[in-house]
């Protein structure tokens, strides 16, 4: 009998590819799979010709490249060296998520799929090619290819006997949250990324920020210069800055908190611990943290929420109505709706849960690492010529009315707008 392991890989750049696989990872469960989740450069590559089923979701990101948690994996598979058939007793699916206006549209998807088929790999399915522009986002290729997934691999290895199809994930989190102990702590100063190594990833100081365009102009754009690194990069390069919320973002949240009775404050101070190897904590949580750090630097508190947000929400919810709403819009045939009632008017997280109070007030510490996205980095085109000498981006400021009362801003763009001389 064929083992039940699914190996799920994945490139993203920019935090939405892991997010995705780690979706397949949590359904996974549902059909009595085990594997882990890891991003393709944190696999041993040398062990995928022994692998059965492999998931390979993969972004693709400026003129047709690969992540940069993809380099590796990718460089060892263009080897001349390897068999056309090293790969044939794998089976593997591959997801792409890319956006239609640029010309290499799922370029890497595409050369992935092309590759792994060249080694002797079976794909399950065609390759699936998100599109950013599509109205319903990622979903609308996402959740069908999910399905088509898993009907081929029941297909090929059906479910073990005398089982069925459970109707929700076992794995209802990924990790477990703990209250180390309430108290004051300093907490400025704190940087969660300092310590991370990522290629080309340095801390810079901001040199100048001034506004560019007239100050009755309808629009605020800023040309930010900062201190420049000993990092090269060339013409049409860009910059991925990772921003922080707003104190009016951390304030609201923390009022959520005390208005629905969740016994979290600023200075509650949490571990974060991992369940099992198949989903590791990242690096950056696996110390005791402050709540207001994470609320600041590590969940986006602006993020429009995705299908996943509106499942968590609907698990303890004890409101019938609000329940329904939630399953609704958490499912395949919900979207049209989710996406009249978040999308169009770019509702944030911290709205749904205001709309959903009984909701909000039955979320566990596990469920609000599930609910909340992490800050994803942003990118900017750098403006400066290398010859110059200079670090420079231009940020057009973000802020615009929709049907909602509250205008909307941009998260990064207005934290890069208040960010002043000398500032990390």
């Amino acid at each position: 009998m064929m083992e039940r392991k699914l190996t799920i890989l994945y490139g993203s750049q920019s935090g939405t590819a892991q997010d995705l696989a780690e979706q397949i990872w949590r359904e996974s469960k549902m059909y009595y799979f085990r594997g882990n989740v890891l991003p393709m450069d944190e696999y041993d590559v040398s062990e995928l010709i022994g692998e059965r089923f492999v998931v390979c979701v993969c972004s693709t990101y400026g003129q047709g490249e690969e992540p940069d948690n993809m380099k590796r994996f990718w460089k060892f598979l263009l080897r001349k060296s390897l068999p056309t058939d090293s790969l044939q007793q794998v089976h593997f699916a591959v997801l792409g998520l890319g956006d239609s206006r640029y010309p290499k549209f799922n370029y890497v998807a595409k050369k992935l799929h092309k590759r792994l088929l060249q080694l002797g790999g079976s794909a399950l399915l065609p390759v699936g090619l998100c599109d950013d522009q599509h109205d319903l986002g990622y979903g609308a290729v996402f959740l069908p290819w999910i399905d088509q997934l898993w009907d081929e691999l029941v297909r090929i290895v059906p479910l073990p006997a005398g089982t069925h199809k459970l109707p929700e994930s076992p794995r209802e989190f990924r990790w477990n949250v703990e209250i180390v102990k309430e108290g004051q702590q300093q907490t400025d100063g704190i940087d969660l990324y300092a310590d991370v190594k990522m290629p080309n990833g340095f801390q810079t100081v901001v040199v100048e920020n001034r506004r560019t365009t007239a100050v009755d102009h309808f629009q605020d754009v800023r040309m930010i210069t900062f201190e420049k690194k000993a990092v090269p990069w060339c013409s049409g390069d860009v910059l991925y800055v990772r921003p922080h919320n707003s104190s009016e973002s951390i304030d609201q949240l923390f009022e959520l908190f005390d208005q629905h009775e969740i016994n979290v404050g600023r200075e509650t101070i949490v571990q974060v611990k991992a369940i099992d190897a198949e989903m590791p904590v990242p690096s950056i949580l696996q110390r005791p943290l402050p709540f207001i750090v994470i609320a600041e630097q590590y969940w986006d508190l602006t993020a429009i929420p995705r299908a996943r947000a509106f499942a968590v929400l609907a698990k303890n919810c004890t409101n019938e109505l609000e329940r329904e709403k939630l399953i609704e819009f958490s499912r395949y045939e919900g979207q049209e709706e989710l996406f009249s009632y978040a999308n169009r008017p770019r509702r944030t997280i911290l709205e749904v849960l205001q709309d959903f109070p009984h909701a909000t007030k039955c979320l566990t510490l596990e469920a609000l690492f599930e609910l909340f996205q992490p800050i994803k980095p942003r990118a900017f085109s750098i403006a400066s010529a290398v010859e110059s000498g200079k670090l420079q981006i231009l940020v057009a400021v973000i802020e615009y009315k929709t049907k909602l009362s509250v205008p909307r801003r941009g998260l990064c763009s207005h934290w890069l707008k208040r960010l002043t001389p000398g500032q990390v």
